[in-house]
């Protein structure tokens, strides 16, 4: 049996893991004083009223080398397993996966860079699943998935730049901060898959107009998925926009998870997508 492992800012759900035993979450941990709770029973708005009565960061730590050999270890050794990490400029998982894939000893394992999260790592669970449904190898599997996970990408608009600067992850997009009052960021993940600035406006219209345009400009896209931290009536604008846009696309609207909220506070909403091959 071919085995998945996600980490938990996939958002994978509870229930879907018991419909599918070979598939696993792995949890991150979050940091709200002297509490570390795993992501998994972590809430999104203790995130954000710990962060706004704080004015302080919310740490996050990727899970241990032990907790991924753990994991492994709970798989037959016969059993080959895909590891999809969040994306590796934003979060230590992934390289926290390969060295514990180097030290099980295993040659059945391999761990991907998704370049993405939330419900753009579900995309992949779900071609890893249907390819599994199909039959094909395990090295096919993973050389598709990839292959997948270098066509990903991400653009979205913050209400506020406060949890990025506080978090230390604002990359190229530092050019945000000491802007003018009531700006909306976009920021979106460039070429090197590092966080950076699609511009800045003042209002929501104007900010759904850019992520748009640079939606377009991945076209054709293969899925697409809406996420937002507490802003569905702003998720669903957008998701109106996209099915005008793209009809026949079954395109998802989700909740971010309380791990991007410490990354990235509340107001999110944006695009994730993976473009066609």
């Amino acid at each position: 049996m071919i085995h998945l492992i996600l980490d938990s800012t996939s958002g994978v759900g509870a229930d879907f893991l018991a419909l599918h035993p070979n598939v696993h979450c792995i949890s991150l941990t979050i940091e709200m004083g002297e509490n570390y709770v795993p992501e998994s029973e972590a809430t999104i708005k203790a995130v954000i009223d710990y962060s706004e009565a704080t004015k302080k960061s919310v740490p996050t730590s990727q899970p241990s080398t032990g907790d991924f050999l753990k994991l492994f270890s709970d798989i037959p050794a016969e059993d080959p397993i895909i590891v999809l990490c969040i994306c590796s400029t934003i979060s230590g998982t992934y390289n926290g996966a390969l060295l514990a894939a180097r030290q099980s000893g295993r040659k059945n394992i391999t761990v991907i860079n998704t370049r993405t999260t939330a419900i753009g790592m579900i995309h992949l669970l779900e071609d890893g699943l249907d390819m599994i449904e199909k039959g094909l190898s395990y090295e096919e599997i993973a050389k598709a998935l990839e292959e997948a996970s270098m066509r990903t990408g991400l653009t979205v608009a913050l209400d506020t730049i406060d949890y990025l600067k506080r978090g230390g992850r604002i990359g190229k997009a530092a050019g945000l901060i000491g802007s003018i009052l009531k700006i909306k960021p976009v920021i979106y993940l460039n070429e090197n898959n590092e966080v950076d600035a699609l511009g800045k406006v003042r209002t929501t219209k104007k900010a759904n107009a850019l992520m748009i345009d640079y939606l377009k400009k991945q076209e054709p896209l293969k899925r697409l998925g809406i996420v937002h931290i507490e802003n569905e009536a702003g998720a669903k604008v957008l998701y109106d926009k996209a099915k005008e846009m793209y009809p026949a696309m079954d395109i998802t609207l989700t909740t971010a998870t309380p791990v991007l909220t410490a990354y990235l506070g509340p107001g999110l909403t944006g695009f994730i997508f993976e473009r066609a091959k």
